[in-house]
């Protein structure tokens, strides 16, 4: 008897293989950086130079100033700042670009896209995640997209829900030039598991069906596009509040973990899972302290830890 739809991950194969320790890049919804961690904490490098960005526009306009020429990427930063109860804050990210000064702004803004520009010369795998199709827009300038906005009165702001073909004008223009840019590229899109509550579940459900099917579109036309289905492990195989976080809209660690492992299974063969599973206990004995353990012993404990990353790093 069964009492649970299991996916089955071999579906969604596609023939894309991931090799353990080669560089992937990750950008999107919160999912995106949940994957990332998993990654780094398996050794496996992993950068998400631009923390969490919920919508496809948001995320896609950080590639446009990554990819622009100097000149161009520069005016798209100032057009980005603004200052809020004296600090200077910038539409395309969080808080973690703002600063007292528009330079400094500016060199954060700058700081993460060449880490991204540099990811994509050098990895060849990409892990996009949509969260949302709800966006926000300037009041004062309607088609300029917000990826955060800092807690300032709703008053500032236009929010609507975007379409499949807003989404898909943006993104085919944007992935062909990705490709021209950089060949050896490989793309895996996901739609974050995530619930958005605050939309009631049933505008929840229309965002990431309008995801669902712009997701669907561009892999169906770009054979370089793989989809992964995190939503629908979590959505349809685990289906239960149990694994879900207190506040009912994010995974478990159980969850994430279940679905990082689903995520090996589609993407890594046997002999490259043991290699992260490798990579993982070393991390954890880097990361564990014991309070029966002499400062002599950890040392040695650690350098012994270090040996073997290193060992396991020079291997691959």
């Amino acid at each position: 008897m069964k009492f649970r739809t299991e996916i089955n991950i071999k579906d969604y194969r596609e023939g894309l293989t991931l090799v353990p320790m080669e560089g992937v890049t990750c950008i999107g919804s919160c999912f995106a950086g949940n994957i990332a961690l998993k990654m780094r904490q398996s050794l496996w490098e992993a950068a998400t130079p631009f923390g969490a960005l919920y919508n496809p526009l948001s995320i896609a306009k950080v590639f446009h100033i990554a990819l622009a020429k100097e000149e161009d990427r520069i005016r798209l930063i100032n057009e980005s700042i603004f200052e809020h109860g004296g600090i200077l804050h910038t539409w395309l990210g969080d808080s973690s670009f703002s600063a007292r000064s528009r330079e400094q702004v500016t060199q954060n803004i700058l700081r993460a896209s060449e880490s991204l520009r540099s990811s994509l010369q050098n990895d060849r795998i990409l892990i996009l995640t949509f969260g949302t199709a709800w966006c926000y827009f300037l009041s004062e300038t309607p088609d300029a997209i917000v990826a955060n906005c800092h807690k300032l009165p709703s008053s500032k702001f236009i929010r609507r829900r975007i379409s499949v073909e807003e989404i898909l004008s943006v993104w085919r223009r944007l992935l062909k030039q990705l490709k021209e840019q950089f060949p050896r590229l490989e793309i895996i899109l996901t739609v974050s598991p995530v619930r958005h509550l605050k939309d009631g579940m049933t505008g929840n459900n229309l965002s990431k069906a309008i995801l669902h099917l712009a997701v669907e579109e561009l892999c169906a036309e770009y054979p370089f596009c793989h989809y992964f289905p995190a939503y629908e492990i979590m959505m349809d195989d685990l289906r239960d509040y149990r694994f879900y976080a207190s506040d009912l809209s994010h995974p478990s660690e159980e969850a994430l973990d279940y679905i990082w492992e689903k995520f090996q299974e589609c993407y890594i063969e046997e002999e490259g899972r043991k290699t992260l599973k490798e990579g993982d206990n070393i991390y954890r004995g880097l990361a564990h302290r014991s309070i029966l353990e002499t400062e002599e012993e950890r040392s040695a404990r650690i350098a012994s830890l270090e040996k073997r990353k290193a060992a396991l790093i020079k291997r691959l």
